[in-house]
């Protein structure tokens, strides 16, 4: 049995410095919450960028942050830290990164890493914070990452370390650190190479300094700093030509109202020469928290990021600093870019001054890149990234032919299909952006899905003609083929004001915000041609609400609809019996027909088998149950059960899936996988390595998720489960658990829903 991974949707962590790009290839690396991805940048807006791999876990919790090592030979090298104090050295091996070695000393929560490569040894710092301690923890390792020695530096005056930055002068490392009481301190590598000391403090700031960055231009070094005050200063570091001046020393009690450079206190002695530290140039253009800086591969240019929903790329011109080019969007629901960092789309590196791409990562943990076509990098045209879920994927479904759709905790619901000219998959549509967090869903028919979140009402959506002729266009597949006769709604939708319900828009129609600054957001549906940008997602591809279901007094959990779309089986959270109901719907007007009880806590999922005669639910009551009509309608309601598991189970019931129509599969926590005739004997079981959170099956093979995020594919073989293949064993034990496992209607593609954020489709034959 052959197993393709497919594809992968991968967010950027919505933190300040979780996006790097590449030295060695026209590639971005991020951290996706507990992994690094690999992505592509696309050659022109008609193409996508291409998730290529995500890196295995060796972090078990969310990282904070990644920095590439600077290095002066063309290889890409990282560090990587999480908010559990875990700091780990990774390396780029082709699309792939590989992991070195982890770093441990780190006594709190992890907020900034740097590091720099010499010829047979690397240097890595990370700052981290532990009330009441913090600091900064040093490596010295040699070339292959093996440890040689470590330091524990301790910070002055009780400031947090919230920003590092490294560069190799004459082979001894100099620091940069940005700290919450305002100061940029350099701290010096010993000559004995085993510690750091404080070499000088300068204030500039009147806020905390969250991003600092060297220009890597020994004959002219710059550092630039910027933070919460909205500026961006740049601080020059050149030899005093003078007489050696020894830096004097602060007393404490001036050390809080220092607010200007003097000549005398920024002297500094470093690697036996005398260095002066003086301001450059301070520069305003932001309205927000700037987040990250940034410098071109030759130093002569600097990128900024902002929580203003801009971009700003600065150049010195006529011995200026100016904001020369503002990349961003105008309006909309954006809310900032955490990061952004400069690109070179040509394979040939060897031009220094070529970064022609600017990507960056927003609040909502989406990728955002610009290309410029022309000399002097004026003109930037927007190109379309693959993102994905911040927060748990928490259930997927197949459309009968050609996409399919999930929702997650980051209150999204997403479209993702195959592309026909590129080939890979592509976001195509965000039909609902909630104000709650999403939960499960289920297509009713090929227009129509039902989704649930986690509030007492579930909604129903339909296809607007805007995404049928987009997914027609894009995908190549007729839409009489993926719709039939289904009904279409109007053109597109829109969120009112102050509402969470999806309003039908005509074609050609806009929607004026209620005051002068709302003008910018006009929701705009529109035909896609090529594959969207984030912008156009979050506010351009929304589904109209068809109706919304009342019934359940509880979060819902659990839907599901028959095989002919006409009936409709949800369930809530609950720790009562008259909440733990499975409610069924007529479709046709999605009137509440009956409800069914039966189990003492909440339904966890619900499954009816291919001929819709047989309806199948399992529960947090650690049982399963079969419910038939009683009168053998299949577009019946009066289901009554018929059986009910005994002790097979001994934990909760995670999943279940029917093989056919004569047996079905269930999943629990207690690690068993146990395969069921349709009259309610067990045929098989296995017990694997860990609990079991979910299962679906496609004829004679059973894909079951583990809580470690490990895929194991199950074959049924007579009165045997043997197990085929596992997907993505973890090195370190960790929790990540696969929340939702979904065969697509041909059972060629399995598409994977974890908690840590991913959504995968493989590809499975024989």
């Amino acid at each position: 049995m052959k197993i393709k991974e497919e594809f992968i949707s991968a967010s950027v962590n919505p933190r300040s410095h979780c996006l790097v790009a590449c030295k060695s290839a026209p590639l971005v690396v991020y951290a996706s919450s507990l992994q690094i991805a690999v992505q592509t940048i696309p050659n022109n807006d008609s193409e996508v960028g291409v998730i290529r791999s995500t890196s295995e876990r060796r972090h078990q919790k969310p990282i904070a942050v990644l920095k590439r090592l600077k290095s002066a030979a063309n290889v890409d090298e990282f560090v990587s830290g999480d908010v559990g104090s875990r700091v780990v050295l990774w390396k780029l091996n082709g699309e792939k990164v590989e992991y070195v070695a982890d770093l441990s000393g780190c006594s709190g929560s992890v907020g900034s890493v740097c590091g720099v490569v010499e010829s047979n040894r690397k240097v890595v710092a990370a700052s981290w914070v532990q009330y009441p301690n913090n600091g900064f923890e040093a490596w010295w390792t040699t070339s292959s990452g093996d440890l040689v020695h470590s330091r524990k530096i301790d910070l002055d005056q009780k400031a947090f370390a919230l920003c590092l930055d490294a560069i190799s002068l004459q082979n001894t490392v100099l620091l940069a650190v940005g700290t919450s009481k305002r100061f940029v301190e350099l701290y010096g590598e010993s000559d004995d190479k085993k510690t750091f000391k404080r070499l000088v403090s300068v204030a500039g700031h009147t806020d905390w300094i969250h991003s600092i960055a060297f220009n890597d231009n020994p004959f002219h070094l710059l550092v630039a700093s910027a933070g919460q005050d909205t500026y961006v200063r740049l601080w020059s570091i050149e030899p005093e030509s003078g007489p050696h001046h020894e830096a004097p020393k602060i007393p404490a009690a001036e050390e809080d109202v220092l607010d200007e450079l003097t000549s005398s206190a920024n002297l500094f002695q470093f690697n036996n020469s005398s260095y002066r530290c003086s301001s450059h140039a301070v520069m305003q253009g932001h309205d927000d928290w700037v987040h990250s800086t940034v410098w071109s591969e030759n130093g002569r240019v600097l990128l900024t990021a902002s929580s203003d929903k801009t971009c700003i790329i600065w150049r010195e011109i006529d011995n200026l600093w100016r904001d020369d080019v503002r990349l961003g969007i105008v309006g909309g629901q954006a809310a900032g870019f955490f990061s952004a960092v400069f690109l070179n789309s040509h394979k040939n590196h060897s031009d220094s001054d070529s970064e022609d791409v600017v990507a960056s990562s927003s609040y909502f943990g989406g990728l955002h890149a610009w290309k410029s076509s022309d000399e002097q990098r004026t003109f930037w045209t927007s190109l379309p990234m693959t993102g994905g879920h911040v927060g748990e994927v928490r259930d997927v479904d197949w459309h009968e032919s050609s996409f399919l759709i999930s929702v997650g905790q980051d209150q999204t619901t997403r479209v993702f299909a195959k592309s026909e000219k590129q080939q890979v998959y592509l976001e195509m549509a965000r039909p609902q952006v909630h104000g709650h967090d999403m939960q499960c869903l289920s297509f009713v028919n090929p227009s129509v899905f039902v989704s649930g979140a986690e509030e007492k009402v579930f909604r129903a959506f339909r296809a607007p003609k805007s995404f049928v002729k987009s997914l027609e266009t894009l995908t190549g597949v007729p839409s009489s083929k993926s719709f039939g006769s289904s009904r279409i709604a109007e053109f597109g939708a829109c969120v009112p004001a102050l509402g969470l319900s999806n309003k039908p828009m005509i074609e050609g129609e806009t929607v004026d915000g209620e005051h002068w600054e709302e003008d910018a957001f006009r929701a705009a549906p529109t035909v896609l041609e090529t594959a969207p940008t984030e912008d156009t997602l979050q506010q351009n591809t929304l589904w109209p609400e068809d109706h919304k279901l009342y019934g359940h007094g509880y979060e819902v959990y659990a839907v599901t609809a028959n095989p002919r779309g006409t009936v409709l089986a949800t369930a809530c959270k609950s720790s009562h019996v008259e909440h733990s109901v499975v409610m069924l719907w007529k479709t046709e007007d999605w009137s509440k027909q009956a409800e069914i009880v039966g189990h003492q806590l909440t339904v966890t999922q619900i499954a009816w088998n291919p001929s819709g005669t047989v309806l199948l639910t399992v529960s947090r009551d650690r049982t399963a149950k079969l419910y038939k009509e009683k009168t053998g309608n299949l577009d019946g309601f009066a289901y009554e059960c018929v059986w009910t598991s005994g002790k097979q189970h001994t934990r909760i019931i995670w999943g279940c899936d029917w093989l056919d129509d004569q047996r079905f599969v269930t999943a629990a926590r207690d690690q068993k996988v146990i395969v069921w005739h349709s009259e309610g004997t067990p045929k098989a079981q296995i017990k694997l390595d860990e609990p079991v959170t979910a299962v679906a099956a496609s004829g004679d093979v059973i894909a079951a998720g583990l809580q470690t995020g490990e895929l194991v594919i199950l074959r049924v073989n007579g009165e045997n489960l043997e197990i085929v293949e596992k997907v993505g064993t973890n090195p370190i034990p960790i929790d990540a658990a696969i929340l939702r496992l979904r065969f697509s209607k041909c059972g060629k593609k399995l598409a994977v829903a974890t908690s840590d954020a991913k959504l995968r489709v493989f590809e499975i034959s024989e």
